[in-house]
C-alpha cells in the first residue's frame, strides 16, 4: 500500500502538531517494512532520525502551502499511486478525477476556531474557514486527539461518532534524553538564571490562547504576598499577537525574574520539568495539551485549567483552577 502524509509540520523548530507527526512517523519508520510512505511538504522537512527505504520525501517549497496542498497535490497523489492520504493538519486535498479512489484520513487537533473569538493569525484563520468543513465531510475517517475534540466535531459539524476515533498522543521525553551531566545542568542553570533559585515553569507557544498574562499577574501576586524569591520561566517560540504578553512582562515589577528563553532543547526541557516547583499551564482551550502530559511524565506538580481536554490529560493528578473559555 502507498500512503501519503501531509508533513508540513516537520520544521526544524517543531510546535505541538509537528512533534505529533514526527513521533508517529518515527514509530512507523521503526515498525512498518511492508507499506510505502511519501511525505509531502511545501516547507523543508527536518527529522532527527534516518528514514528507511520505504519512505520518500517530496518537497515543493513555497509560501502558499495550503492552497498547493488543496489544488495541486491531487495530481501528484495520482502519479504516485497513493492509496491512502493522511491529512495531519485539518486539511485534505480536493476530491476530483485524480483522488476519487484515494481514501482520506484526517486528524483534527482542536476546534479552537469554533470555541474562541480569536484563535491565531489572520492567514491561519482564513485557511481553516476555507478548508476545514469540506475536509471533515470528505474524510473517510477522522482521528481526534481527545474526547473533548471529538465532541466538538460532532456538535459543530453533525458528524456521526462512528466516523471518528479518539487516539491520544503520547510522549517519549524520558526515552530521548539520558541522565543530564552535571556540566549541562550548570549551563542550564546559568542560562535560565535559576542557580539555587526556585522557579515556576511554563512551556508552549507564546500567544493569547495560552492565557500567559494571567500567569504573569498570578506570579506577581505570589511574589508580593509571600515576599519570596521566585523565578517564572516562560519557554516557547513566539506565536501570534505576542506583543501584549511582552509588554505585560516589561511593565511587571518583577520583570528581571521573568525569563523568556524562547525555544529550548530537549535536555533543557527535561531539566526544567524535573526541577520546577510546579508546571503551570493556564490555557483557555486545548485539543490535548501535550506539555501537561510531558510535565507529569517528569513528575512535575501540574496546575492547569479546568476546560476543554485538559482534565482528560491531567486526570486526578493535576491541580485545576476554574477559568471558563471565552466563547
Amino acid at each position: 500500500m502507498n500512503i501519503g502524509i501531509d508533513a508540513r509540520g516537520l520544521l526544524e523548530k517543531k510546535a505541538g502538531i509537528g512533534k505529533y507527526i514526527e513521533q508517529i512517523i518515527k514509530k512507523i519508520n521503526e515498525m512498518d517494512k511492508d507499506n510505502n510512505y511519501i511525505l509531502y511538504s511545501t516547507k523543508e522537512i527536518v527529522l532527527d532520525f534516518k528514514l528507511k527505504n520505504n519512505f520518500q520525501i517530496k518537497q515543493k517549497l513555497g509560501k502558499l502551502g495550503s492552497l498547493w496542498m488543496f489544488f495541486c497535490l491531487p495530481k501528484h497523489l495520482k502519479d504516485d499511486k497513493i492509496d491512502v492520504f493522511w491529512g495531519t493538519q485539518a486539511l485534505l486535498p480536493r476530491k476530483n478525477k485524480y483522488t476519487k479512489k484515494i481514501r482520506y484520513i484526517l486528524t483534527i487537533h482542536d476546534l479552537a476556531i469554533k470555541r474562541l473569538k480569536v484563535v491565531g493569525s489572520f492567514k491561519n484563520t482564513i485557511i481553516q474557514k476555507l478548508f476545514l468543513k469540506s475536509s471533515i465531510k470528505k474524510a473517510d475517517r477522522i482521528i481526534t486527539i481527545s474526547k473533548s475534540t471529538q465532541k466538538d466535531i460532532i456538535s459543530f459539524y453533525n458528524i456521526d461518532i462512528n466516523k471518528t476515533s479518539v487516539i491520544y498522543p503520547g510522549t517519549n521525553i524520558q526515552e530521548n534524553i539520558e541522565d543530564i551531566s552535571p556540566k549541562t545542568k550548570e549551563e542550564i542553570e546559568e542560562k535560565m538564571k535559576i542557580k539555587n533559585m526556585p522557579y515556576i515553569f511554563f512551556l508552549s507557544t507564546i500567544e493569547p490562547r495560552k492565557n500567559i498574562k494571567t500567569l504573569i499577574k498570578s506570579f506577581e501576586y505570589i511574589r508580593k504576598k509571600n515576599n519570596i524569591n521566585l523565578k517564572l520561566i516562560l519557554a516557547g517560540g513566539l506565536g501570534w499577537k505576542y506583543n501584549d504578553i511582552l509588554e505585560e512582562v516589561d511593565k511587571s515589577s518583577y520583570k528581571d525574574d521573568i525569563i523568556m528563553p524562547g525555544y529550548i532543547s530537549e535536555e533543557e526541557k527535561k531539566y526544567l520539568y524535573e526541577n520546577t516547583k510546579c508546571f503551570v499551564y493556564p490555557s483557555l482551550y486545548e485539543g490535548f495539551g501535550l506539555p501537561v502530559l510531558e510535565a507529569m511524565a517528569n513528575k512535575s506538580l501540574v496546575v492547569t485549567s479546568n476546560n476543554s481536554s485538559l482534565p482528560e490529560v491531567g486526570g486526578d493528578v493535576a491541580f485545576y483552577y476554574n477559568r471558563s473559555i471565552r466563547l
